[in-house]
């Protein structure tokens, strides 16, 4: 049996799956990445392949109404929700994430494409990915000494009465 076939179950059946058919089942089969940052990658991608392509599998997916089976709604649920996942992360995050999650980039390519060394293009696909499971719940955040994981917190002035 090839190592690189390995046994999936979907929807009550095992079917083998390919893993080098992507850049994240590859890196998790080899224990690159962990099962959080594998998770959220592949719920990126999900969320990508919808809002582009739509389709009867999209039904599925978060919809703006959770009553209605529109294809068109489904689209725009995953849209909304990647617009909210590119105002948390950091413009730099989410232009790896759309290489190397959607388009399926390795990370040779990606360093090539950001101009930097492997090491770094590495590094970058291993924050943005823990990034993104932080984002999903995924992982919790024990160090918020840098304000990973934290919600941006709204500033609240008071008003004095002077005088009166």
């Amino acid at each position: 049996m090839n190592k690189e076939l390995v046994p999936k179950q979907f929807d009550k059946k095992t079917i083998m799956k390919n893993v080098r058919e992507s850049r994240l089942d590859y890196m998790f089969h080899r224990q690159l990445i962990t099962e959080s940052e594998f998770v959220a990658g592949s719920r990126y991608r999900r969320l990508w392949e919808v809002s582009q392509l739509g389709g009867r599998a999209s039904t599925y997916e978060p919809r703006l109404d959770f009553n209605s089976d529109s294809v068109m709604d489904s689209k725009l649920g995953a849209m909304f929700i990647l617009n909210k996942i590119s105002e948390e992360l950091k413009p730099d995050f989410i232009t790896v994430l759309t290489y190397f999650c959607y388009q399926n980039y390795s990370i040779t390519e990606l360093g090539n494409l950001l101009r930097t060394s492997q090491r770094k293009a590495s590094n970058l696909v291993h924050e943005s990915l823990r990034a993104l499971a932080i984002y999903f719940g995924y992982l919790k955040v024990r160090n918020t000494i840098k304000g990973q994981g934290v919600k941006k917190k709204v500033e609240i002035k008071t008003i004095l009465n002077v005088g009166s």
